[in-house]
């Protein structure tokens, strides 16, 4: 377990505890850019995702202090993540984008058919498969009819998480305004 203590001048003290029996497993400083608002800090087992305003992701590594650098312009602050325990790997959602990263800082997968409905996507409307190799998400649905102007279609896309292939689009519905 993650504590974050409270931001002192250029550093935030952190703790690893066991979940197990409470014991402090690591007690450190991360080093922060002065006058940055932290974006967000994430534990995910050993690695510690951290990311500050306009700044890299920091990849690091509690276990031996290594961090790797994601360049602020390949990785945006997205609005969630879905950690994927089985495959040592991220989904991040941005503007109703879905991305899956690895540890290493490398994009494993976008989806060019996976526009989410919501532009500032929660978790709640995305489900993983069990075995982690399928997405399936409420998401906008493209019409029949190209010149539709129609852009009110809905639809569960179901695409595969490491190549980002469409697997298949299930239940199109009309989403109907209520007054």
């Amino acid at each position: 377990m993650l504590l974050i203590y409270s931001r002192k001048k250029g550093y935030i003290p952190l703790e690893i505890l066991s979940i197990e029996d409470g014991k402090r497993l690591k007690s450190f400083r991360h080093l922060l850019h002065r006058n940055k608002k932290i974006d967000f800090i994430e534990q995910f087992n050993e690695k510690l995702l951290v990311k500050q305003d306009g700044e890299n992701l920091q990849i690091l590594d509690v276990t031996n202090s290594k961090i790797t650098e994601v360049s602020s312009n390949e990785f945006v602050t997205p609005s969630a993540f879905i950690f994927l325990y089985e495959m040592q790997l991220f989904l991040t959602f941005r503007n109703r984008s879905v991305s899956v990263w690895n540890f290493r800082g490398e994009l494993v997968t976008s989806f060019e058919d996976h526009l989410l409905w919501h532009p500032d996507c929660n978790t709640n409307s995305i489900y993983i498969t069990s075995n982690q190799d399928l997405i399936i998400s409420y998401c906008k649905a493209e019409p029949d009819d190209p010149s539709s102007e129609d852009n009110d279609l809905v639809a569960s896309t179901i695409s595969f998480l490491f190549d980002g292939r469409h697997a298949d689009q299930v239940c199109v519905t009309k989403v109907l305004s209520l007054c």
